[in-house]
């Protein structure tokens, strides 16, 4: 009697501990919180996330102060691409880029193939955006970085602190 007792304890022991195995494994793979925050780092192209900004020779390193790094824009066009693990609703995109009188302008790719933009009128700026009738191609979106007033001596400097939150 003891014996089928033992038997019964592991039969349930196992039942139970792959039960909670498959449970963890579920609750890793499905994006449950209402908003994602990206802090991003200039330095790392491509990571799993983010992929930006691209095409790389647009953008130098410059030098670091007290406040973090800051890359010149040399060019424009810049683009970045953001990962989405799940459907948004809103995007906000906030940081710092130094650009005097220069027309800055970030945009959104949206689901014809055009791009909505908004102006960056401040150094600090803080962005949002509808993802309503966003492209999100392989649960990737797409922005645009454009100052198509950029001239060699225009001294645009971007602050490595940008930070973008997805909320649903």
């Amino acid at each position: 009697m003891n014996k089928k007792i033992v038997i019964q304890f592991f039969h349930y022991l196992w039942i139970a501990m792959a039960s909670a195995i498959i449970l963890f494994v579920f609750s890793q793979a499905f994006y449950t919180k209402r908003n994602l925050v990206y802090n991003l780092d200039f330095s790392q192209r491509v990571n799993k996330d983010i992929r930006g900004w691209y095409p790389e020779q647009r953008l130098v390193f410059s030098h670091g102060s007290s406040l973090g790094y800051y890359y010149d824009v040399i060019g424009e066009p810049l683009y970045m691409k953001i990962y989405t693990p799940i459907d948004f609703e809103n995007i906000n995109i906030k940081g710092t880029i130094i650009h005097g009188d220069s027309g800055v302008e970030l945009g959104l790719k949206q689901k014809d193939g055009s791009w909505h933009f908004k102006s960056i009128n401040y150094d600090d700026f803080n962005l949002d955006f509808d993802l309503d009738n966003a492209q999100v191609t392989n649960n990737q979106l797409e922005i645009i970085l454009s100052i198509p007033s950029i001239t060699e001596t225009s001294g645009i400097n971007m602050a490595n602190n940008w930070q973008i939150i997805l909320s649903r």
